[in-house]
């Protein structure tokens, strides 16, 4: 059987079927859509639970204070324990946190100049990110909220538009420390307050001797775990070594877990429902042409090209529907749905947007095909058992002449 013959047999029937092309070329677009922006959603919101909340640094953190009044050589004793236990991925001095007003009257409110945690990093949303080596260096949140007492009113200022001015921390008549902001990072992460300012620890250190006359914050340590879930066994045993607590909370990740837990069980019902309403749509339409399936045979077609005429009509059909289907997903993702959960959740650490990639492009491709490669396959199976008998001769079925064999 040649294969014009049988590509004249498609044309002719996707032309002569048109309303019914149509009706499966709607129902894979939707398809395409739904799909796309279920996983879309669901895939990126579950790497973020896992990766930002469940493994943030705070749930790795403890903590240990040492009194003015002990030897530097018993911490040093100690920190070096502590850093031998098999948990321990890091033992670092850290600075207490400042509150200064910047007398340049770049900004007016009091803010809090912060650290950086070891193993972590803010998300910088403009500018550099500063190394711990550099100094005289920051970076300012991505918005500000500055109040400025004289005019009684807040001002909100783009962390951007500060980037390259410099502020300046004014500790007596003759010591002003010059700070320049290189960057702008992202307060999404609950970890950094929005008036808090980040700069290298060995600057801050230096600040806050300059300001009370000694460094207040050099003997307490931050002690980091290399993974959350041996949080608790390392408290047990660090404090067998010194005192260690472990850390206030910043983030609920029970909460955070259960809504990810009840978004991605929903996400694969609606997706299975779609699934399954796609499969019985594609069989109603397909259990349709039962006996035109049955004339093909009568007129001598075998079970290989009627399978080939079919499945061919489909895909045809379907691959143009899901092109148009990734373009209006993209479109929605994009202009609508990602705008309208940012205004509902705002900047914060759960990340819930869409992102569609080449390889949820492609599951989502190969689902269709796979789909209809078993219902085509079915209805050219259930064809053959009907033995629906007719002459052979040139037969007219809606209104077209079909080749004999």
């Amino acid at each position: 059987m040649k294969l014009a013959k049988l590509n004249i047999l498609i044309k002719s029937s996707v032309k002569t079927r048109k309303l019914s092309s149509a009706f499966f070329c709607i129902f894979v677009i939707l398809s395409t859509v739904l799909m796309l922006l279920s996983i879309g959603l669901i895939l990126p919101m579950t790497d973020n639970v896992v990766n930002k909340i469940n493994n943030h640094i705070s749930r790795r953190e403890l903590e240990t204070d040492f009194t003015d009044n002990i030897p530097d050589d018993y911490i040093e004793s100690k920190i070096t324990k502590l850093k031998e236990n098999q948990y321990v991925t890091d033992v670092y001095k850290i600075p207490s946190k400042l509150t200064f007003s910047d007398s340049s009257k770049t900004l007016s409110s009091q803010y809090t100049l912060a650290f950086v945690h070891n193993e972590s990093s803010p998300l910088i949303t403009s500018g550099r990110t500063f190394d711990e080596s550099e100094t005289g260096v920051a970076l300012v949140p991505e918005k500000i909220k500055d109040y400025n007492e004289n005019e009684r009113k807040f001002s909100e200022i783009n962390g951007e538009d500060l980037i390259g001015k410099t502020l300046e921390l004014n500790v007596g008549e003759d010591t002003v420390f010059k700070i320049k902001i290189i960057g702008a990072y992202s307060t999404s992460d609950p970890i950094f307050e929005n008036k808090e300012i980040l700069v290298p620890k060995n600057d801050l250190f230096k600040y806050d001797a300059a300001v009370s006359g000694e460094y207040s914050g050099d003997k307490s340590y931050m002690i980091v775990v290399d993974n959350p879930e041996n949080t608790e066994t390392a408290l047990q045993e660090l404090s067998d070594i010194c005192n260690v607590y472990k850390r206030t909370d910043v983030i609920n990740v029970q909460t955070y877990n259960t809504a990810m837990y009840i978004s991605l069980a929903t996400a694969v019902l609606f997706i299975a429902f779609i699934i399954v309403g796609f499969f019985i749509f594609l069989k109603n339409n397909i259990s349709n042409r039962t006996n035109e399936l049955a004339l093909y045979r009568a007129l001598g077609y075998k079970t290989k090209h009627i399978f080939y005429i079919i499945f061919t009509e489909h895909i045809i059909l379907a691959l143009i529907s899901i092109f148009i289907g990734i373009i209006f997903a993209f479109l929605l993702g994009n202009l609508l749905i990602n705008p309208y959960i940012y205004s509902l959740l705002g900047n914060t650490i759960m990340e819930m947007t869409v992102k569609i990639t080449i390889g949820e492009i492609s599951t989502v491709i190969l689902m269709i095909i796979l789909l209809l490669f078993i219902v085509c396959k079915t209805a050219v199976k259930r064809s053959e058992n009907k033995g629906t008998r007719y002459p052979r001769s040139v037969i007219y079925f809606k209104t077209r002449t079909i080749p004999q064999r």
